[in-house]
């Protein structure tokens, strides 16, 4: 109810009082001419919501955060009384227009316009639900009604380019990247070596073999065929700031920096899976696909920071789908230190792991994070610290402390 339908409610009230009080004529006449502009007022603006049509549609079904989604609204006058004195405005959406659109429409009029809703968040949206409000030409009253068409669309989180996303921990083709030589044999051919006692005879190099006039042997590495994996850490006590900003926070940076690592390994034509233990769980094996890209992204739309399960727990869970050919980029803003145990042990089983750490002192929270940072780098394991503000292709560069070239001694069949 707004103030000028209060007033004249007010005025009704007081006009009727002294009609009754005084009986005067003048009284009654002017209560009488009130209740007939109240109720001209309110049956106006009732009939200019009935008999009409409404429609929404869009380009797309997908967008991304920081881009728009484009579509149409079309309104439909089925009666022959003319409409006027309508405000429609979307009602839902990542950015909704609530400011609306004033309109009128003669009989049997069809109107149509292009609008663009500008993608603040991320997530699975209705777009169909629209508001067209009505108002008597007296301005008492505003009476609304919802039209309900779903779409339903998925709203990206956004990405930043990565092209200089350090190769060693990622899998990325690098003239620095480290390579493993393997006693397995692989797709990749480092090199080619003279035949030593207890050599398999898979291993033989025949067309060198017959030109060199001895047998020769094939040396393998794990070369670019490793799958490649990101943990995104989303249980509930593993971030900050989303009850006080619901974009700038660590769940929203650390999706960002998930769908951008995913998004550049995609690129390389990668294997890439994702694992996230959220409102559900999500995961997705290694594959290097296009459709694959489409899934990761869809995921980390939908998943949310309301995961029960600790980080640790976490990933010795999905230790199953590990090997000595995978490597695995933790993303989290975690302030335990047990999950750093846990990465130690898969290192020891040959996968190569590295960790994103969000800051959750740039967002604002008092916590301490020097616990699981001193524990990472007691492991020596890579950790790449990201603060708000940051652009990550400068922040994941480098690890923000150097890893002797040795770090992978300890892992079985590992060297340089």
């Amino acid at each position: 109810m707004n103030r000028r339908t209060f007033g004249i409610l007010v005025l009704v009230l007081v006009v009727g009082f002294y009609a009754m009080g005084t009986g005067f004529d003048f009284f009654y006449r002017f209560l009488y001419a009130l209740l007939l502009l109240v109720g001209i007022g309110y049956t106006w603006a009732w009939l200019n919501l009935r008999g009409i049509e409404l429609k929404v549609t869009r380009d797309a079904s997908r967008g991304q955060v920081g881009g728009y989604l484009a579509g149409s609204v079309q309104i439909i006058n089925n009666t022959v009384m003319p409409k006027s004195w309508l405000e429609v405005a979307e009602a839902t959406g990542p950015s909704a227009d609530t400011s609306g659109r004033g309109l009128a429409l003669v009989r049997e009029q069809v109107r149509s316009w292009r609008i663009r809703t500008y993608l603040t968040k991320r997530g699975v949206y209705r777009s169909g639900q629209v508001q067209v409000v009505s108002q008597d030409p007296f301005g008492m009253f505003r009476l609304k009604r919802e039209f309900t068409d779903p779409q339903p669309y998925i709203v990206f989180p956004a990405v930043e380019p990565l092209p200089n996303l350090d190769a060693r921990f990622a899998g990325l083709p690098s003239d620095t990247r480290v390579t493993r030589h393997w006693e397995q044999i692989t797709t990749d051919v480092s090199s080619i070596r003279e035949y030593a006692e207890g050599d398999s005879m898979r291993r033989i190099h025949w067309p060198y073999t017959a030109r060199m006039n001895e047998l020769m042997v094939k040396e393998f590495d794990m070369g670019l065929s490793a799958e490649s994996w990101v943990l995104l850490d989303m249980h509930q006590d593993s971030h900050f700031g989303a009850d006080l900003d619901d974009v700038n926070n660590t769940e929203e940076l650390s999706v960002m920096v998930a769908a951008s690592i995913v998004d550049r390994l995609m690129d390389q034509s990668l294997p890439i899976g994702l694992a996230a233990s959220g409102d559900q769980d999500y995961v997705y094996r290694p594959d290097s696909s296009p459709e694959q890209r489409g899934r990761l992204m869809e995921a980390l739309s939908e998943v949310r920071a309301e995961g029960q399960r600790p980080l640790h727990e976490f990933i010795y869970d999905i230790r199953t789908y590990l090997d000595q050919f995978n490597a695995l980029t933790v993303v989290t803003s975690s302030l335990e230190t047990a999950w750093a145990g846990a990465l130690t042990d898969l290192r020891r089983q040959g996968v190569e792991v590295a960790v994103v750490f969000v800051d959750r002192s740039s967002f604002g929270s008092p916590d301490n994070m020097d616990g699981p940072l001193e524990a990472l780098g007691a492991n020596l394991i890579p950790t790449y610290l990201v603060r708000q503000g940051d652009r990550l292709d400068d922040v994941l560069q480098t690890p923000t402390r150097d890893i002797p070239k040795g770090w992978t001694a300890d892992v079985p069949g590992g060297g340089e």
